[in-house]
């Protein structure tokens, strides 16, 4: 994937152990606050508790957490130097993510995620051995539903619980809700163009999703939330957020090239999963604008169908590439990635050492393999 792009290996490999490092404690600290609101559970109602052991399962599967990752990197842009006060305004960013996570694959009736089953998944196990009545989906669904709107609290909550002043507290809890905002028009808009013709979807659409839903809350809101949380000026912020949107939209549409060529051991779900939703990615929008009639009814019979085998997959892949769009979808991400990295070099105002960092993450964005 990176050929013809600049990347820098070792830049990358020393971010990526940054991050590592930054997972640790973030997991320990997760854990931590599982063990709080385990107790807190326990006092209500058995059921109460069992949820939160769940969150737990599902949270603590894996991830390279860089959303956290991210809200450390933004503090640290900026000037914070107490790194433990800001570990623990990070997972707030986690919690966050596992809500969306839960609620996400609700909506696309996904049955994997991280390796494991989705939240409804595991409720419809308990329905199973529990022999339940009233219907297994719908139980599996409402109870997920909760679970994911009770880890949106859990963010809130984290974030609240932290030692910054209450003023800068109430920044950054703005910030989130405006996170949350920004995410859900996003996944408004995705749902939304993915019930419409295909004709009717353009580039522009797919690419405003990528910047509301994951460059918001994946890439520019955690750096935005930990420059606000490290007193960083309006100049240092919007620094941040501007390499965090190119980045954001880069890394969403070369997330949907992994969902497509990817496997299952890397995505922790099944490569189908986009095409059985009927997902319109750059991928299928150019692969339909430069196919002839023959590769565009492959397409459109593959796009939304709950019975699509391997082969036809294989063939939506074959058409992509013979179309150009594999390709087309490469050059947009690289020239996204550049502006980045451009938006970063260009400032005076970030930490030497973060933006190294920085550029290392948009570089190892590129590099994840397909």
């Amino acid at each position: 994937m990176n050929q013809n792009m600049e990347v820098d290996n070792e830049r990358m490999e020393k971010s990526l152990r940054k991050l590592g490092e930054w997972k640790e404690v973030v997991n320990e600290l997760l854990e931590k606050e599982f063990k709080t609101y385990t107790k807190r559970a326990k006092e209500i109602h058995p059921e109460a508790s069992r949820m939160v052991e769940y969150l737990r399962n599902f949270s603590m599967r894996g991830g390279k957490r860089i959303r956290p990752g991210l809200v450390i990197a933004g503090y640290k842009a900026v000037g914070g130097n107490n790194h433990g006060r800001i570990t623990k305004a990070a997972v707030s960013l986690e919690a966050f993510q596992t809500y969306v996570l839960i609620h996400d694959d609700v909506e696309d009736e996904d049955d994997e995620r991280r390796g494991g089953p989705t939240m409804h998944k595991m409720y419809e196990e308990v329905y199973e051995k529990e022999d339940m009545i009233g219907g297994k989906e719908k139980y599996g669904r409402n109870i997920a539903i909760t679970a994911g709107s009770l880890a949106g609290s859990y963010s809130v909550d984290t974030l609240s619980k932290t030692d910054f002043d209450a003023e800068t507290k109430i920044k950054a809890v703005r910030k989130l809700e405006q996170i949350h905002r920004y995410t859900a028009a996003g996944q408004t808009l995705d749902h939304t163009i993915n019930h419409r013709k295909t004709e009717e979807v353009t580039e522009e659409d797919v690419l405003k999703i990528h910047e509301l839903k994951t460059a918001q809350y994946t890439i520019a809101g955690p750096l935005e939330l930990g420059a606000i949380l490290g007193k960083g000026t309006k100049e240092q912020i919007k620094v941040l957020r501007e390499f965090g949107i190119k980045a954001g939209k880069a890394f969403q549409t070369y997330d949907d090239m992994l969902g497509l060529y990817g496997t299952k051991e890397k995505l922790g779900k099944p490569v189908d999963s986009d095409l059985k939703e009927g997902k319109k990615t750059l991928l299928i929008l150019k692969a339909l604008e430069n196919g002839n009639e023959e590769q565009k009814r492959k397409i459109k019979n593959a796009l939304g169908n709950e019975e699509i085998t391997q082969e036809e997959v294989e063939e939506v892949r074959k058409i992509v590439k013979e179309t150009g769009s594999y390709e087309y979808s490469k050059k947009r991400v690289g020239k996204m990635i550049e502006e980045s990295k451009e938006a970063l070099k260009d400032s005076n105002e970030i930490n030497p050492e973060i933006k190294e960092f920085l550029l290392g993450i948009a570089d190892y964005i590129i590099t994840r393999e397909v």
